[in-house]
């Protein structure tokens, strides 16, 4: 179109031209018949280029923001990629933490290390309810000294502690620590404020099981931190989401029925977990292992020192084994002086140097049991395992599982006790 505009004005001054020499007399009524369309000609190629330059830096501008979009696009997907690696790290340590208070400090570890930032580390600790008193009591801590805090008990009916409990939501607080109306002074004694100088806002993250607030996991951090919290809030979700099924199966562990004396699973609840673990070994095509365990030479015990004393062998057996197995495998006491371990996604073999029976057996031989506050007793067991592989064994149940251990543990009796005895189908 600039083309057109400034070829025509050329065309015509040659016109123009060419008529003046062919008629003199007309030239000047031409001049002043074509300049006003050579103005509008000008103005016109005048406009265009503007226009053009215009939509040139709109391109540039367009391709700047399309560039940007990009850049955050990409930044979104690896922020993505690091918390889907977060996430899946800290349900593997959930799955192998050994005990309810390793759980609760795995948890509170994980929320102050996601929220860490350039301007200093996280503290973090978490509150748990007490049904009895309806308080929330200090727990568990993570780069954070309690002597700061100006309790160690919370009341339910306390503002801040009640909005989280109705809300079951995420509550963030950005504000400076020294206001007189910060949040975080509800927590921390008002002389020790200025320990936490670097921290000027403060997260409260709820633990929900069973529709029911049990946990508050507060974090004194940053205020990158607070808004990141805010932001990225399906993600701590999914923290939040995963802490609750690991500590509700931790929970529902301490809460089933028990054997009285040795707080492990009895015979009858075994066999329920039992059958669950089986389904959920099938869906997952993983192994499933059955350790029957026999205190070795208890009658002789017993009979020795007497039933208190052999009582007192029996509850130190049944910690050693509730403490050397991850929290989801099952620990029962099968009757009289027998146990049972079972763990879901494990095939026990004698050639594996991080075997669970061949740890207990060493733990229980190397332990010191004191009889009647004198005698030092050198108590062993014997163990038999049985292994149910998948698919090969998906149609052996749990009846046979545990007569296959018991065979095995019939054998390591009979080879001279104090050993493990693995499956006819594995070489020893």
């Amino acid at each position: 179109m600039n083309k057109l505009i400034m070829i025509l004005p050329i065309i015509g001054v040659l016109f123009l031209i060419i008529f003046w020499v062919m008629s003199p007399g007309m030239g000047p009524a031409l001049v002043v018949t074509i300049i006003p369309f050579i103005i509008v000609a000008g103005y016109l190629l005048v406009r265009n280029r503007k226009e053009t330059e215009l939509r040139q830096e709109q391109t540039r501008k367009f391709q700047s923001e399309k560039e940007e979009i990009l850049k955050e696009i990409k930044r979104k997907d690896k922020r993505q990629q690091e918390q889907s690696g977060l996430l899946r790290g800290f349900c593997k340590d959930l799955a192998a933490a050994l005990n309810k208070e390793q759980l609760l400090r795995l948890i509170v570890t994980m929320f102050s290390k996601t929220t860490k930032s350039v301007a200093g580390d996280s503290q973090c600790f978490l509150l748990s309810l007490d049904s009895e008193t309806n308080e929330f009591h200090y727990e568990v801590g993570d780069n954070f000294d309690n002597t700061t805090l100006k309790a160690t008990k919370f009341s339910t009916k306390d503002e801040i502690i009640e909005n989280v409990m109705k809300s079951k939501k995420i509550s963030t607080y950005i504000s400076d620590i020294f206001g007189a109306d910060s949040n975080v002074h509800y927590f921390i004694k008002e002389e020790r404020a200025s320990y936490m100088s670097q921290i000027g806002s403060l997260a409260l993250v709820p633990l929900v099981l069973e529709d029911n607030v049990w946990g508050i996991i507060v974090i004194f951090c940053s205020e990158e931190s607070a808004t990141r919290i805010r932001n990225e809030e399906d993600f701590f979700l999914q923290l939040v989401a995963q802490a609750s099924i690991a500590l509700g199966s931790a929970i529902h562990r301490g809460l089933a029925a028990v054997d009285r004396l040795t707080q492990l699973y009895n015979r009858t609840f075994l066999q329920k977990r039992m059958r669950e673990e089986i389904e959920f070994c099938n869906r997952q095509l993983l192994p499933l292992s059955v350790l029957m365990i026999d205190i070795d030479n208890f009658k002789e015990i017993n009979d020795t020192y007497g039933h208190q004393e052999g009582d007192m062998v029996l509850k130190k057996i049944a910690q050693i084994l509730s403490t050397s197995v991850r929290l989801t495998d099952i620990c029962a006491r099968y009757g009289g002086e027998e146990f049972v371990l079972v763990l879901p996604g494990i095939a026990e073999s004698p050639h594996d140097r991080f075997s669970i029976g061949e740890r207990v057996r060493g733990i229980v031989e190397r332990s010191d049991f004191v009889i009647n506050e004198t005698i030092h007793l050198a108590v062993t067991v014997s163990i038999g395992v049985s292994v149910r592989q998948y698919p090969e064994d998906k149609n052996v149940e749990i009846d046979e599982l545990i007569k296959r251990a018991d065979d095995m543990l019939y054998k390591a009796k009979r080879s001279g006790k104090n050993r493990v005895c693995y499956p006819e189908n594995v070489e020893i």
